[in-house]
Order: structure tokens, then C-alpha cells, then sequence
């Protein structure tokens, strides 16, 4: 897994992590895969999955 317990996940994140390369397009989180770590997502877009799985984990979705 990529993430821990706490984790902010963000652009700066993302991008440290390998898992996009440029800021240009707007970051959407997709509902694909399991959540077991209660973090907080910050991006442009959610689907309603991905949404669903961040919050019922414990974490925390932020629209910027």
C-alpha cells in the first residue's frame, strides 16, 4: 500500500510518490481498489465510490 494511517494525500504527494507527473490536468480519485488507511484526500474531483470508500475508512475528502 501506498498510504498510512494519516496520511495527506495531495498533489505534492502524488506527484513524490510517482503516481502523476504534472499539475496540468485536474486530479479526479476514481472508487477502483480497497481503502484500509483513514486519510484525507484533497482533489479537483471524486467519484461517488471513491468518495464513498475515503470517508467510510475514516478519512476525509476536500475538494480544491
Amino acid at each position: 500500500e501506498n498510504f498510512k494511517d494519516g496520511d495527506v494525500v495531495d498533489y505534492d504527494f502524488l506527484k513524490k510518490n510517482g503516481l502523476i507527473m504534472k499539475k496540468s490536468n485536474p486530479i479526479k480519485i476514481l472508487g477502483n481498489g480497497k481503502l484500509t488507511k483513514k486519510i484525507t484526500v484533497k482533489a479537483n474531483y471524486f467519484s461517488r465510490s471513491a468518495a464513498a470508500k475515503i470517508e467510510k475508512a475514516g478519512g476525509k475528502v476536500e475538494v480544491i
